[in-house]
Order: C-alpha cells, then structure tokens, then sequence
C-alpha cells in the first residue's frame, strides 16, 4: 500500500500553528507527516500521549529526520544521542522509518571521509534497524554528498540491508542527478521517497510546475511495487499553505491514479 504523507514546513514558513497544521494536513487527506526531533522536543517526552493525539487526527509521523554534519566528535555524540532517542519514539508512536543525511561541505573531499561516514551510518543504522525500524539515507544538496561520485561512494560502503536510500527528486535534480536511473540503480533500496519539484530558477515548487519528469519514476515504482512512503516536503511556497498542501495532494493521487 503506497502511503502519501507532508511536510508541515510550508506551514511554518507562513506561522500557522503546528496544531492548525497538522489538522489541515489530516483534514486534506494526507496519511501522515515528517518531522524532526528539533520540533518533537515535548512529544519526546510523553510519546503515548502524542500517539493519543495522532490517532484523534488520523494520522501517523511517516518518518523522523536526524540530520548530522559528521564534523566532530561532539557533533557526532549527539547525532548518536538523538538517533537513539528516535528510536524510542519511533517505537511508542507506531513510526517506522529514521532519516540520515548530512556530512558538512567543509569536510575533506577524499575517500577516507566517506568511509568514516559510511562507518558511522553502518553503526547507528543497525541500532535503527535491530530495533525493527527502517533506516534510510535521504539525499540532500548542499551536503558533502550532494553530487553523483560521492553519494554513490556511500551507496557503496554502507551496508544494503541496513542503510536504505530514500531519495528527492528537486534535490537530486539539483546535483545534476540523473533521476530515473538513479532510481533504477538503487530500486532494492527505495521505500520512503520524497517527490517535489524544481523550476527553471532552481527553486522547489508545487508539483507538476517544475521541471522534474514525475511519471518514468512513477510508473518505475509501480511496476517493481516497492514503495511504501511517498511524503512531499517543499520547504516553502509562494501559494497559501492550505492551497500548496492540496495540490500537491491531488497531483499524487493522480500522478499513482489512488
């Protein structure tokens, strides 16, 4: 069953209040949003309540986003600290999906910064996955890993069955990623995707509106039946949020005819 989830970023950008959002969210038809840690901080601390409360909405958290520079030890330790937080979060609420990406554009551009994130993406990832929850790697431009050689060097030094990929389709596009055969590439791995689109000034926009060529990747996805989260996470919009998050919404259902 292919889920459809949103990111209440846009919301945020327009200072609707995470209540109001996330009711809209639930009222447009989506089956759940993405947060991070950050924004879940009184949530963390009474998750069988924030359940209660999700469950009165109809909705579910489709996945928690931990982020980390892998720039020092320190960095690194809390990275470690709020993963594992994640994890028990992720447990009482019914979440099953934990997010990484990351790695400063400052770092050493050579092969050993690679293998020293991919050693810790490896470690912390089979903590996610020991627990029996899902870790997936999302994309990200302005990362270390923002172009094709060096996220394929972390394709390749972490562990498949731990470290699963999740990617973005304006994210990619802004590496210069050849989308469908990125897809194609890493299809085993893919089962939490982000779809949003890129316009001709590379800037994220409603979907549909852009750029970025929805269908081959669509109908890629259908035809192998792997994926199980698609969430839209635009981090701003020039449209009224409620009018953004409905679009989007029925360009999807449209785009895997739900």
């Amino acid at each position: 069953m292919l889920r459809l989830g949103y990111h209440p970023a846009t919301y945020v950008q327009h200072d609707v209040p995470v209540p109001e959002a996330l009711q809209d969210i639930a009222d447009t038809g989506w089956l759940g949003f993405e947060w991070s840690p950050s924004r879940l901080e009184d949530a963390y601390a009474d998750p069988d309540a924030y359940r209660e409360y999700l469950d009165g909405l109809g909705l579910q958290i489709s996945g928690l986003y931990c982020p980390c520079s892998f720039t020092t030890d320190e960095h690194i330790s809390t990275w470690n600290d709020t993963v594992d937080r994640s994890i028990a979060f992720a447990l009482a609420v019914g979440t099953d999906y934990i997010m990484f990406d990351g790695g400063s554009t400052e770092l050493e551009r050579n092969t050993t910064t690679i293998d020293t994130v991919a050693g810790h993406v490896n470690e912390v990832g089979k903590r996610v996955v020991d627990a029996g929850l899902t870790c997936t790697w999302h994309q990200h431009w302005g990362t270390f890993f923002e172009y094709t050689q060096e996220f394929e060097a972390l394709m390749a030094a972490t562990d498949p069955d731990i470290v699963k990929f999740t990617p973005d389709t304006a994210q990619l596009a802004l590496g210069d990623f050849d989308l469908p055969a990125t897809f194609e590439k890493h299809l085993d791995r893919i089962f939490y995707i982000h779809f949003k689109d890129l316009d001709e000034h590379r800037r994220f926009i409603e979907l549909g509106r852009g750029q970025v060529d929805f269908e081959p990747l669509a109908e890629m996805l259908i035809a192998r039946g792997v994926a199980d989260w698609i969430v839209t996470a635009l981090d701003y919009t020039s449209l009224a949020p409620r009018a953004s998050s409905r679009h989007n919404l029925a360009y999807l259902r449209d785009l895997f005819a739900q």
